[in-house]
């Protein structure tokens, strides 16, 4: 009797644990979207994998900018530079699926998801061949995307892409059970709201993303908090998916086969960058590159007007 009455407790005691984990899941999902995000002049691509969240503005060739696989992010990344780049070009944000405003469905993102997206992206929407600007690890998604099929794009800007070491990286035993544990419909959730909280976000800005720890933006802080707890339950998959390394293709036998101009652009505080330059350089040598100063992950919002002016260089347009 005694053991039935400790197994009856234990339950009871594990019931009430998960069910309060659950609620405080779903406070921080409603909690979580107070509008921050853009919604004026945001356009949807019906996808067969869900519904992408976009915009379009501007006259001119088309142009496309990739944000970050970060979690949190959505094309606000791109915030500073659009309207300029808007001035010369048609251009278009998409917010990547698993991101933003777009739909989350309950899968496994892999880098060839992204490359079809893409693809199909111009075929369907754009319908003529683009300039591409892609930033961080959706680099690897960028020249993957071109070396699928080259006739949908023209010249390539990659800001701060991953180092070779990194796209290299396939699931393997540890990160598949990483994936695994967060993918778990209540602890897996509570740990992902824990690593994607405000307190956490706020330690990403200050020490990997921008070169000023004291930088100070909080409206691009309140945006990714919000994008990264959308879509409730589902808003943790591409996080799972990241840190499960589905995300990653290695391009080491890639960037060689791509005739395309490429430019790449550093922040010239990011770690490592002047390695991973020449890592791609070494590769295909006719790779153009630059750095911007006192910038980090992100020198197009840090330092909007030298990348901006690195744009007008590498991509000249007729005035």
């Amino acid at each position: 009797m005694k053991t039935k009455n400790k197994i009856i407790t234990i339950c009871l005691i594990s019931s009430a644990t998960i069910s309060s984990i659950a609620i405080i899941n779903k406070v921080i999902s409603l909690t979580s979207d107070k509008g921050i995000l853009p919604k004026e002049n945001r356009q949807s691509y019906h996808w067969r994998f869900g519904t992408i969240s976009y915009t379009c503005q501007g006259n001119g060739k088309p142009l496309i900018l990739l944000h970050d696989l970060l979690p949190g992010n959505s094309d606000v990344e791109w915030k500073n530079t659009l309207d300029k780049l808007s001035n010369f070009y048609t251009v278009y944000t998409l917010d990547l699926l698993g991101f933003g405003r777009s739909d989350k469905p309950a899968i496994t993102y892999t880098n060839y998801l992204y490359v079809q997206l893409i693809t199909d992206f111009i075929k369907s929407v754009i319908g003529k061949r683009t300039d591409i600007i892609a930033s961080g690890s959706s680099s690897n998604i960028a020249i993957m995307a071109c070396c699928n099929d080259k006739s949908l794009f023209d010249r390539i800007m990659l800001v701060n892409p991953d180092p070779l070491a990194k796209t290299n990286l396939i699931p393997g035993r540890h990160s598949k059970m990483q994936k695994l544990l967060l993918d778990c419909p209540v602890i897996g959730t509570l740990l992902y709201n824990i690593m994607v909280s405000k307190l956490s976000l706020k330690k990403d800005f200050s020490s990997l993303y921008f070169a000023n720890p004291a930088y100070k933006n909080h409206d691009l802080l309140d945006s990714f908090y919000e994008s990264a707890h959308l879509g409730g339950y589902n808003a943790k998959f591409i996080y799972s998916s990241i840190i499960g390394n589905y995300t990653n293709f290695s391009l080491s036998h890639k960037l060689g086969e791509i005739d395309n101009s490429i430019y790449i652009i550093g922040g010239a505080k990011e770690p490592f960058i002047k390695e991973t330059l020449n890592e791609y350089q070494t590769l295909n040598p006719a790779i153009e590159s630059s750095l911007i100063k006192e910038s980090k992950h992100f020198p197009h919002i840090e330092r909007p007007q030298e990348f901006l002016d690195l744009c007008q260089i590498f991509f000249p347009t007729p005035r």
